[in-house]
């Protein structure tokens, strides 16, 4: 088996495990606060200041603050507030090759070359749809006001309707602004 190093998540916890008994070891000088003795504090003031790290850890990656960005996902300025407030929770584009997971998160950009993004965004589902079979809801979902409004958006942004073409859904849940904001 190869060496991981801090790369795997027991190296990762390991290095997390000695940061805890290390940070209780610099505490040592304070011995009326400490009258348990050296090593019980080592171990139990180490295992309890590791549970609250995992704790904090745990906290950063499920609500997505400490996730690192797996790409972009590109909104006309119209769609920006409707993004940020949650009415727009689905993206159609055209069928093209990608590697969009459900799972990750995505800064939600203007354009490819900006710097800056307006929100993170978790990716909840990907899929595949006809445009004939969408709906007035998922148009809704997508920021339209209607189906056909939703055909108008389409048709302006990426040509012709086809009701047999096939499209990439990508719904997604904002997470708050971006840490580049």
């Amino acid at each position: 088996m190869p060496y991981k190093g801090l790369g795997s998540p027991a190296g990762r916890n390991a290095a997390l495990f000695v940061v805890s008994m290390l940070l209780v070891i610099g505490f040592w000088g304070h011995a009326n606060f400490y009258s348990l003795g050296f090593l019980p504090l080592v171990v139990v003031g180490g295992a309890l200041t590791f549970v609250m790290l995992k704790v904090i850890m745990w906290a950063n990656g499920s609500m997505g603050w400490g996730r690192r960005s797996a790409g972009t996902l590109l909104f006309s300025p119209d769609d920006v507030k409707l993004v940020q407030y949650g009415s727009k929770t689905t993206a159609v584009r055209p069928l093209r090759r990608t590697r969009m997971r459900a799972g990750s998160i995505y800064e939600a950009k203007l354009s490819v070359v900006s710097d800056r993004s307006f929100s993170r965004l978790l990716v909840t589902d990907v899929y595949r749809r006809r445009l004939g079979q969408f709906t007035e809801e998922e148009a809704v979902r997508d920021g339209a006001r209607s189906l056909d409004d939703f055909r108008r958006k389409w048709e302006a942004a990426y040509g012709p309707w086809d009701p047999a073409r096939i499209a990439r859904v990508i719904e997604f849940r904002a997470l708050g602004p971006s840490r580049m904001e």
